[in-house]
């Protein structure tokens, strides 16, 4: 597959569910930027909503964009049957109820014009509220996406240290662009799980040669109060969790170097506290095959935090915050 500027060529899939009120505003998004996509790939993922008959009034008319329609397989799956039509040299994840900057493409483009064998592209974002919450705290509480450096790194394993070291490291699909044959060649899809992205992103890191990170803000990332990520969480949320911890374990299994160990293992520790989260604060009840295996895998990863964090969240918070405050002041 070329690389060059003027001949790689670029696919945006965006996975749609159920998100009438936000789809227009999303692919417009796209459709609009200051150098255009390749090619668009909408996946229709068993959407009840009617916006898959939406996809069809607005952009089926569109030559260079194509709408799949699937039966209802869950997020992961959406993006393996949108690469499965896609025929670009790399690769955009993007979600359908958020925004892109105009000049996403652009500059993709223009980091590949100047790092030729780039594998994997990695920008900033901003958060927004859906409707801005009454309670002027919760307001405040937006994620940001910062990368800190821009940066070339020789390898994936080197960026991944690297952006770890500095909390960098963001597992979210939609802030990469991908080389598609990293995928494609090494087989690495999506799970059929809820929070896929945090044991797909580390993978496709790991056999990544040259990675560019860059402060630009190129995403929007839309925080909805009835979204999956922020409600209604459940066993199957616990579920995806452990199944990408299991994930992380077996590249950590095979690790040499022991910054790349102790940054996986950070990352075992965030999901483990995830997984906490929902059972202590939402009340989330395991049955009995899934309290098993998140016993087993506290016991693989029986560290103090671990241990604190099982005892208390408040406690672990405070230790953790006192961590980060000592490593600003001091250094590692």
């Amino acid at each position: 597959m070329s690389t060059d500027k003027s001949s790689a060529t670029l696919s945006v899939i965006i996975p749609v569910y159920n998100v009438k009120n936000y789809l227009e505003t999303a692919v417009d998004s796209i459709l609009n930027q200051t150098v255009m996509p390749s090619e668009v790939v909408i996946v229709d993922d068993g959407s009840t909503d009617g916006s898959g008959d939406m996809l069809e009034q607005l952009y089926g008319h569109i030559p260079f964009v194509r709408i799949v329609h699937t039966e209802n397989r869950g997020l992961g799956e959406a993006r393996n049957e949108g690469n499965r039509h896609a025929t670009g040299d790399y690769i955009y994840y993007f979600d359908s109820d958020d925004v892109a900057v105009p000049t996403l493409v652009e500059s993709f483009y223009r980091h590949l014009a100047a790092y030729p064998a780039l594998d994997i592209y990695c920008f900033s974002a901003a958060s927004f509220w859906d409707v801005v919450p009454e309670d002027p705290e919760a307001a405040k509480l937006l994620p940001q996406y910062d990368r800190q450096l821009n940066q070339a790194y020789e390898s994936g394993v080197s960026a991944f240290n690297i952006l770890s070291e500095r909390s960098a490291f963001y597992p979210n699909a939609w802030l990469y662009v991908f080389r598609r044959s990293l995928i494609v060649d090494n087989n690495l899809w999506f799970m059929p799980i809820i929070h896929e992205d945090e044991e797909f992103t580390p993978r496709l890191f790991f056999v990544a040669q040259q990675v560019v990170s860059s402060t630009e803000v190129l995403f929007r990332r839309r925080v909805r109060m009835g979204s999956i990520m922020q409600t209604n969480r459940s066993e199957r949320n616990v579920i995806g969790y452990i199944e990408s911890i299991r994930s992380l374990e077996a590249l950590k299994a095979q690790a040499q170097d022991s910054t790349v160990i102790k940054n996986l293992s950070t990352r075992i520790l965030n999901n483990i506290i995830a997984i906490y989260r929902i059972l202590k604060e939402d009340g989330v009840v395991l049955s009995e095959e899934s309290s098993r295996r998140f016993n087993d895998l506290l016991e693989r990863n029986s560290t103090p935090q671990v241990k604190l964090a099982g005892r208390s969240l408040f406690a672990f918070r405070v230790y953790n915050f006192a961590q980060r405050r000592a490593k600003q002041l001091f250094g590692s």
